[in-house]
């Protein structure tokens, strides 16, 4: 039997994204998700842009709350044309639209209430 629970706080987990690079996540809520949709099919339609790459961009700012490289931290992990990319807020939208494996990653991890149950151990200070 499925057992669901509904929590209004924030809940963040560093999840393993590739062999050596770890994103921190955020829990997307179904009222947030609905929200990001609204907001980005507004956007849309008063600047003409494509309210699909808008709800990535959205979606992005909003779960993605840092990335790095694991067992060192103070590397950001993740490499574009062999140089370091630090977490930024415009390294998180070009990451949401161009990359189909970081998009796709945030898009189900943001999502799975069941990422952010198992351990236990949701991090609050990412």
């Amino acid at each position: 039997m499925a057992g669901l629970t509904f929590k209004d706080t924030a809940r963040q987990k560093w999840i393993q994204f590739d062999s050596d690079t770890e994103v921190c996540i955020e829990l997307i809520t179904k009222p947030a998700l609905r929200e990001i949709a609204k907001k980005a099919s507004k956007r849309a339609k008063l600047t003409g842009e494509d309210s699909a790459d808008l709800s990535d961009r959205l979606l992005g700012r909003a779960a993605v709350k840092g990335w790095r490289k694991i067992g060192a931290p103070e590397h950001p992990g993740l490499l574009v044309n062999g140089e370091p990319f630090p977490c930024t807020p415009e390294n998180t939208d070009m990451l949401m639209t161009k990359s189909l494996k970081f998009s796709r990653f945030v898009n189900e991890m943001c999502l799975d209430e069941d990422e952010f149950d198992e351990s236990g151990e949701d991090e609050k200070n990412a």
